[in-house]
């Protein structure tokens, strides 16, 4: 009994200490984030930085809450004789230690291992070792070429504007891009090596990212400690390193909140007040609703520009840019679970149901410590079963970090006609292409993309791993298409094959009269509202 009491004693005392590790991890202005779920980042934009609030919960656990609660499961699972500490050796298999022993058998470096039982910092590296950081974040620039192509095809005279003539004939020109006959245009549709083959429905960006794909340098934590100074590089146009309200773009309203010796000028020091000030706008993200109702606008002085809002995406278009800020649903685990499927299948060339040493001979990964680790029951041979299990465990941490990420994309030709940042053009935002471009033109009904501002999309999505390779970074450079959230009654969803929200009478599985009855306005189309009034 005592040995059980002094047995769990121990174990609380290194659930406390990982507790207190993870909270403590970003210094004391990150405290709020425990339960709040913040996260403030701040977007440097051409004409002055944009201050971003994000709040990011999962079934009302924020971030740090979950990295936590998965952190005590670990020590519980990895604790296997219960007291209260967890070993080396107990630690032998599980994916997130086993890499570091992969030069197991080498005399001289096995001596210089220390056999100290694991601290709580130590078990903290190891999940941020395979989850990463709670919220990373990165930068595309890729897309800013390929927008190029939507404006190819608006200007159809080739002269470098987009004149009135043109803007009512753009709709026929656009409808030929259908390539895969869907009735909606995505955004590789544009390009000249468009791909045949789609994948369900409206395209995502982020999971598009290419090998290049950078850490982003516009789009940067607001905590972090040297922002001031990027600020203060970025934008210090006389080079006195002070800043002013006109060099940073801001209102005096919004200058004066940080100007606390209000001398009209900004030093690096008050700078560092940007993390606490009020943001431009807050966004509330709910990762576990599956997409509906996931994203919100909670306010901000930037919250009545928004011009569209939807649940997965916010468009926000204010004096010098125009941004939008989206949410994909994403599963890490089914995307591992996917990604190891396949190169199981690859790997066992015998279809035999397992894989053996011979035929890992050529992946150096699995010889040097992946093919022990997974083989669970030391038979030799590495089943399905056992590699899936492995897989989940690696990379279960990674539903408890959040990647966004940042793409310029140009003048934001497509943007401006996908007015619901679903990702493609309907057949419904077809037939208002001629109002997008002239609300977007000049005096003259002219669009002149000298005169345009820039367009930038930030797309929010659960971070995720793989053994092999990035599920998160694929080698693909045209977006992939992913199936959005369904609108309406089931029966409507059924047949909106396309998933544009829309039933044209292709999809209609009924009669025409009833296709009639539903189409309240007689505009060829029933919507998920008219769909659900008839329900009613």
């Amino acid at each position: 009994m005592l040995t059980l009491r002094r047995s769990m004693t121990l174990l609380t005392s290194l659930l406390l200490g990982i507790a207190s590790m993870v909270c403590a991890q970003d210094g004391t202005a990150k405290d709020r984030e425990l339960e709040s779920g913040e996260h403030d980042m701040v977007l440097l934009l051409p004409d002055g930085p944009v201050h971003l609030q994000i709040q990011v919960a999962d079934a009302g656990k924020s971030l740090q809450m979950l990295r936590q609660d998965y952190m005590q499961r670990l020590a519980v699972s990895l604790d296997v004789d219960q007291d209260g500490k967890v070993s080396r050796k107990e630690t032998t298999k599980h994916p997130l230690f086993v890499s570091g022993r992969r030069f197991e058998g080498n005399k001289f470096l096995d001596k210089l291992r220390t056999q100290k039982d694991y601290s709580s910092d130590e078990l903290s590296m190891a999940v941020e070792r395979a989850a990463g950081q709670l919220v990373s974040f990165r930068q595309n620039n890729s897309l800013t070429d390929q927008d190029m192509s939507v404006f190819k095809i608006l200007d159809e005279n080739e002269s470098g504007l987009i004149e009135r003539a043109e803007m009512r004939t753009a709709a026929a020109r656009l409808a030929k891009r259908d390539l895969d006959f869907d009735q909606c245009i995505t955004f590789d549709e544009f390009l000249s090596t468009a791909p045949t083959a789609m994948m369900n429905n409206v395209v995502s960006l982020a999971n598009t990212e290419p090998p290049g794909s950078v850490h982003s340098e516009m789009l940067r934590d607001a905590s972090e400690p040297i922002l001031a100074q990027r600020l203060v590089r970025r934008y210090d146009t006389d080079r006195d390193a002070l800043l002013s309200a006109k060099e940073l773009g801001w209102s005096e309203d919004r200058f004066a909140a940080l100007d606390s010796d209000r001398n009209q000028l900004l030093s690096v020091q008050e700078l560092l007040g940007i993390a606490n000030a009020k943001p431009d706008l807050v966004l509330a993200i709910d990762l576990s609703t599956g997409g509906q109702k996931a994203m919100h606008v909670i306010g901000g002085r930037l919250a009545a520009e928004v011009e569209n809002a939807n649940s997965e995406a916010v468009k926000l278009r204010s004096a010098g840019m125009s941004l939008t800020v989206s949410y994909r649903q994403r599963d890490p685990l089914k995307e591992a679970e996917q990604n190891a499927r396949e190169a199981f299948n690859a790997i066992d060339v015998d279809a035999n149901g397992y894989l053996d040493r011979d035929e890992i001979v050529e992946h150096q990964r699995f010889e040097r410590y992946l093919f022990d680790a997974m083989d669970s029951d030391d038979d030799n041979r590495v089943f399905a079963e056992e590699m899936q299990s492995y897989v989940k465990a690696y990379s279960e941490p990674a539903s408890t970090s959040c990647q966004v990420t940042l793409f310029d994309t140009g003048n934001g030709y497509f943007q401006m006609l996908d007015q619901n940042a679903d990702g493609r053009i309907s057949i419904r935002e077809l037939r208002s292409t001629e109002d997008h471009l002239l609300s977007s033109g000049d005096e003259k009904q002219i669009i002149n993309p000298s005169r345009m501002t820039k367009s930038f999309r930030i797309e929010i999505q659960r971070g995720g791993v793989s053994l092999f390779g990035r599920v998160d970074r694929p080698a693909a450079e045209v977006p992939t298409a992913v199936l959005r959230s369904p609108l309406g009654p089931i029966w409507f969803t059924r047949m909106d094959r396309n998933g544009d929200g829309d039933l044209i009478w292709d999809e209609f599985l009924g009669p025409r009269e009833t296709f009639h009855r539903l189409d309240v306005d007689q505009d060829g189309l029933v919507s998920a509202a008219e769909a659900e009034s008839y329900k009613k």
